[in-house]
C-alpha cells in the first residue's frame, strides 16, 4: 500500500507541519494539531505539546492514531525535523499494518 508518492509528500507536510507548529506562540490561539497523512483508519498527525520550562519551545509529537477503535497507537517526540521526518516512516509502516490486519481475507463474508 505505500507508495513512494506518499511517503515523499508526507515528509513535505512533516517538515511543513513541523515549522508551522514550533512557530505558533504558546499564547496563540492557532491550531495545535494538524494532520498529515490519512491511510486507510488510520491518521497520522503532529501536535505541539505544553513546554516544561518557561521561554523552551514547546515539544513537538507525531502521533498514529486508529479512527475505528479511537486511540493513539503510538507517539514519539520530535525536537529535528529528521527525528520527525523518521518517526512518520515507522509510523507509515505501523499504519498500512494495522491497515493490512484488519482487512478482510477474499471470500470471507462481511458483516
Amino acid at each position: 500500500m505505500c507508495t513512494k508518492s506518499i511517503q515523499t509528500s508526507g515528509r513535505l507536510r512533516v517538515t511543513q507541519a513541523f515549522i508551522a507548529l514550533s512557530s505558533i506562540p504558546g499564547s496563540s490561539p492557532a491550531p495545535r494539531t494538524l494532520s498529515i497523512a490519512m491511510i486507510g483508519k488510520c491518521e497520522i498527525r503532529m501536535f505541539n505539546a505544553s513546554s516544561t520550562q518557561p521561554g523552551d519551545a514547546p515539544p513537538l509529537w507525531i502521533e498514529l492514531f486508529d479512527h475505528d477503535a479511537q486511540v493513539s497507537v503510538d507517539s514519539c517526540i520530535c525536537r529535528e525535523i529528521d527525528d520527525a521526518v523518521a518517526a512518520f516512516d515507522e509510523l507509515l509502516s505501523d499504519a498500512e499494518t494495522l491497515n493490512e490486519v484488519c482487512r478482510p481475507e477474499a471470500g470471507d463474508a462481511q458483516v
